[in-house]
């Protein structure tokens, strides 16, 4: 008789215990599962983007050179400094500053490294590995003496370019006059810029 008392106590127990096995599964299916898990931030880390848009820019340079700097051998080789400012999609105002070794005689330079900074400090960095500098023979040539159409790699920033990439055209007039010595550059060309990189 007591054994019939239990029967309806153990049974309960029983129906209790069944109805937890079931406490660990997912109440969702395994990939709502995951998107919620990613939402939460535990899921991959996101990968970086490449965009690549339009560039342009629009700037003039002074030269700030000191000729006692011989680092590219005796005259007529020269190590210049120009820097200036203006105007870069994707950068706003800008200045601007160039070094590079130049041969006086012939108009051949290499070795330029660029920097343009725009207001908030971000840079963007370039290269022209070799150029030339040739007589300006077109319209304009009674105020541009001479000019450059060069190719400018893009190699890098700070900020939203780093990692960044391109190529550009100098598109450079010189203006070498008894009021002064001024380069007016206008490049163009694409600039592919690393989103989403952390």
């Amino acid at each position: 008789m007591r054994s019939s008392k239990l029967f309806p106590t153990i049974l309960a127990a029983a129906l209790v215990a069944a109805g937890c096995t079931d406490v660990h599964q997912p109440l969702a299916p395994e990939g709502n599962l995951a998107v919620l898990e990613y939402g939460a931030g535990k899921g991959p880390a996101s990968q970086p983007v490449s965009v690549t848009v339009p560039f342009k820019a629009d700037f003039s340079v002074w030269s700030k050179t000191d000729y006692a700097d011989r680092r590219c051998g005796a005259h007529p080789l020269y190590f210049l400094t120009m820097e200036g400012h203006g105007n870069a999609t994707h950068l706003g105002k800008v200045t601007v500053r160039f070094t590079f070794c130049c041969d006086f005689s012939t108009g051949a330079y290499w070795g330029t490294e660029a920097t343009f900074v725009a207001a908030n400090g971000d840079e963007l960095w370039l290269t022209i590995p070799l150029g030339q500098i040739v007589p300006n023979h077109g319209d304009n040539s009674h105020y541009y003496q001479t000019r450059f159409d060069d190719p400018m790699p893009i190699v890098g920033g700070t900020g939203r370019f780093q990692g960044a990439t391109g190529l550009l055209t100098t598109n450079a007039w010189v203006h070498d006059g008894a009021d002064e010595w001024r380069t007016d550059v206008f490049p163009e060309g694409t600039l592919t810029m690393v989103r989403g990189k952390k």
